[in-house]
């Protein structure tokens, strides 16, 4: 018998549902069944072109490039549902029962989240069954490694099968580019790829699934993994049955679903991992396959993402009288500040994937003492959208550069004013 999650005993400003821990450097999430945030509970986790945003559900999405015009899986702000576009199943092979190691789906038993900087966990004991399931993007690359590990806390054998399913966007929503997208596998990779061939901006990047064994099984067909009935992402007609037809077909409804197979011994434990992200190219998309497919390379990418945080937001430490204040101001609003607002431009409530010449100016005031370089490129890239009569492009989108052109006034304030705190700060005038 698997012993229940624990709730955690010693949260920072717990509010029944969840807290900061103890040392300040997370955001705990505890739920038992039926237990609901009152919104979705997110964390948006990303580096220069890329990144995810994932809730304490599980759910959320996927970009690259730009979060708003080119989602990988479904962007939604909806914040009673919250359909997750990217789940991960378990089954039980012998059994046929089919649950979530994150809180996607009803569960009988406690879900343990925990939201980091770049990273979400979660844990759930269930079916016998300890269940770990850590996601991140490497700092280096466009891609999301999502990490299982399964426990067998039986006596018994246990043959389990892991699937993940993305929907796949490929642009801003679904409704315009699912009858333009060609999938494919890679034989040589063991991944389905997608591109939407009728992008302008993004038509040669491949976007991938795919995982660090063999494919037990798997489909490009959103249909025939979902089915047609009433239950959809809660139980998937594709895993009622024995296994995944292996379909990849332009012209079908896309989808990516890759199913891993597990044997676990008495006792034993087994670690698997999926990797979601899209190339500018398919050559490059191959390139990360071939990198990250190599489990020393996710290991290495992980301890990559501990020090790119901690270098950043250990740089300065704020003390001050009042507690709360101390957990916010170190690390998690300079987090935010970076991993949101500049880099991913996205988050549950909006997601533009645009720079805006103000709005990015104001959040590189709070990276001038911690990282100058990342507030002189934003001063650089806001200066490169002004016109010689002096007006500039109030947003504008990534890669081609276009936008509005306006004469809002605060815009040209924000420029002098910023690159004066740059000089003064850092004595960098050029």
């Amino acid at each position: 018998m698997t012993p229940v999650l624990p709730r955690p005993a010693d949260l920072q400003f717990d509010n029944g549902l969840g807290g900061f821990s103890a040392d300040g450097r997370e955001y705990v999430i505890y739920l038992t069944p039926g237990d609901h945030t009152p919104v979705p509970w997110s964390n948006v986790i990303a580096n220069a072109n890329f990144g995810f945003l994932v809730s304490e559900r599980g759910g959320g999405y996927t970009w690259a490039a730009n979060s708003g015009e080119n989602r990988l899986t479904p962007w939604q702000n909806d914040p009673v549902r919250d359909r997750p576009g990217e789940v991960i199943y378990l089954r039980d092979e012998e059994t046929g029962e089919i649950w979530s190691p994150t809180p996607a789906l009803p569960a009988t038993t406690p879900y343990l989240v925990r939201h980091g900087a770049g990273y979400s966990t979660f844990e759930h004991n269930s079916h016998s069954l300890r269940q770990q399931v850590r996601l991140f993007v490497a700092t280096d690359a466009p891609i999301k490694v999502v990490q299982v590990r399964l426990e067998n806390s039986s006596p018994y054998p246990r043959r389990v099968t892991a699937t993940y399913y993305a929907e796949w966007v490929l642009g801003v929503d679904r409704e315009s580019t699912q009858q333009y997208i060609v999938p494919e596998y890679c034989a040589d990779e063991q991944a389905l790829l997608a591109r939407n061939s009728n992008s302008i901006e993004f038509g040669q990047r491949v976007a991938f699934l795919a995982g660090n064994l063999p494919p037990h099984s798997l489909t490009a067909d959103r249909a025939e993994f979902l089915g047609h009935g009433p239950n959809g992402v809660q139980r998937p007609a594709g895993l009622t049955r024995m296994g995944l037809s292996g379909r990849v077909t332009a012209g079908a409804d896309p989808c990516a679903a890759l199913q891993l197979h597990l044997d676990l011994p008495p006792g034993g434990s087994k670690e698997i991992y999926f990797l979601l992200g899209q190339g500018a190219d398919r050559a490059e998309t191959v390139a990360i396959l071939h990198r990250f497919q190599d489990p020393a390379a996710v290991d290495a990418a992980w301890q990559d993402v501990q020090h790119l945080w901690d270098d950043i937001l250990g740089a300065v430490t704020v003390t001050t009288p009042d507690p709360a204040m101390n957990v916010l101001l170190n690390r998690w609003l300079l987090y935010q500040t970076l991993a949101c607002r500049i880099w991913g431009r996205s988050a549950l409530y909006q997601s533009s994937g645009a720079y805006g010449f103000r709005d990015q100016l104001q959040d590189v005031m709070a990276l001038l003492h911690t990282q100058p370089a990342l507030a002189r490129e934003q001063i650089v890239r806001a200066a490169a959208h002004q016109f010689t009569e002096g007006d500039v492009l109030h947003w504008w989108h990534p890669p081609s550069g276009r936008g509005v052109r306006t004469r809002i006034s605060d815009d040209l304030l924000w420029l002098p004013y910023v690159t004066a705190q740059y000089v003064a700060i850092t004595g960098d005038a050029t």
